[in-house]
């Protein structure tokens, strides 16, 4: 009797611990999958700011500014709020601290141009100018741009990767 006891208590354990094993591997897969979901769409984020960060989408200010450079059409302002969102949703605080700081940047530039006179007809900024206040602004916009792209490619582990 004692040995059917413990055969049975046996088969107990490892029923239980076969489950538990169970549990555990589709436990481990399902935070995997989600891990990598999650990667995947925060890298996508990442990829639209990189591709928008320049332009008039990625710059957030008031549109009566002179020398705005936001936004103008509603598909534009559409596109900024979804990029906004799913920056807010998938990035780091630290990305968004970039970000805005880099578009904040962005924005003090195009507004010393404006302000400056310094477009061409055709909207773009001369190769030429030496002015003290552009070369300043030009030079905080590129740092804040290099500092919001190392942070990127860090969050993604871009460069760890690409050297295995």
């Amino acid at each position: 009797m004692d040995q059917i006891v413990g055969v049975m208590i046996g088969g107990v354990i490892a029923l239980g611990g076969g489950a538990l094993t169970a549990w555990l591997t589709a436990k481990h897969q399902k935070d995997a999958t989600r891990s990598q979901d999650l990667w995947d769409r925060r890298a996508a984020v990442y990829l639209d700011l990189l591709l928008h960060l320049s332009s008039t989408v990625s710059f957030a200010t008031d549109p009566v500014v002179p020398g705005y450079y936001g936004p103008r059409t509603p598909e534009q302002h559409q596109l900024r709020r979804d990029l906004a969102a799913r920056i807010d949703l998938f990035g780091s605080p630290k990305v968004r601290e970039l970000w805005e700081a880099a578009t904040e940047a962005l924005g003090d530039l195009h507004y010393h141009c404006a302000e400056a006179d310094l477009y061409t007809r055709d909207g773009t900024i001369p190769p030429d100018i030496n002015d003290p206040d552009f070369l300043r602004l030009k030079a905080a916009q590129e740092s804040t741009e290099e500092k919001l792209i190392k942070q990127l490619r860090h969050e993604v582990d871009v460069d760890k990767h690409l050297n295995d």
